[in-house]
């Protein structure tokens, strides 16, 4: 049987979808796990990667394509393509024409919390912080810069994507501030959070 090799997270992919792919394509998946957004890319710049198709985040299509490692897209070939929203097809900033990536899950960074252990209904990225001072040693955050720098740089009420150098040093000093109080930098934190290990995590709206 020929094979695939998937580049993708922790129980990122449906085990039945994966069998379901198997069984009508006659392809065998072969997965090969990272735990981050910075392990992916580095993985993928290896000289002799063997990935045949990976799930990266949108900043690291980016940064794979600049790199020369993404093939194009054969949209002629992808006739589920037209399913996808149109919003998803064209004018991702990272991938306009969607020339070298297609969008597979959508969603936004958050919080999820344990609400057995905290009593009280957090809203904002200013009370993360306080909670994780609280709960100290029972936090998690994603093991992906972009994200967890954005929630920094939300705190401050800045753009998600800002990139001046003041605005970048006053997040790193709030991720300081924070950095004791975290059990972990983990991009597969819902178990933690299932077993009680950890009581709040940063994470992505479909987990949750």
């Amino acid at each position: 049987m020929r094979h695939i090799t998937l580049l993708t997270w922790p129980d990122y992919v449906s085990p039945l979808t994966l069998q379901g792919f198997e069984e009508s394509c006659g392809i065998e998946v072969h997965l090969e796990i990272v735990p981050s957004a910075v392990e992916l890319v580095e993985r993928m710049q290896a000289k002799s990667a063997g990935i045949d198709a990976l799930v990266p985040p949108d900043y690291a299509v980016r940064e794979l394509h600049t790199q020369g490692r993404l093939a194009r897209l054969d949209h002629a070939r992808l006739p589920n393509f037209k399913h996808i929203e149109p919003r998803f097809q064209a004018s991702r900033p990272h991938d306009p024409e969607s020339r070298v990536s297609i969008i597979k899950d959508w969603g936004t960074t958050g919080f999820m919390y344990r609400t057995d252990v905290i009593d009280e209904m957090p809203s904002s990225w200013a009370d993360f912080w306080r909670l994780a001072e609280k709960f100290s040693g029972r936090v998690t955050v994603l093991d992906s810069p972009g994200e967890v720098i954005g929630a920094a740089l939300k705190l401050r009420g800045h753009s998600y994507n800002a990139s001046s150098t003041a605005l970048l040093a006053g997040a790193r000093d709030d991720l300081l501030r924070l950095k004791p109080h975290l059990l972990a930098f983990n991009t597969n934190y819902r178990p933690l959070i299932a077993s009680g290990e950890a009581c709040l995590a940063l994470g992505w709206s479909g987990p949750v």
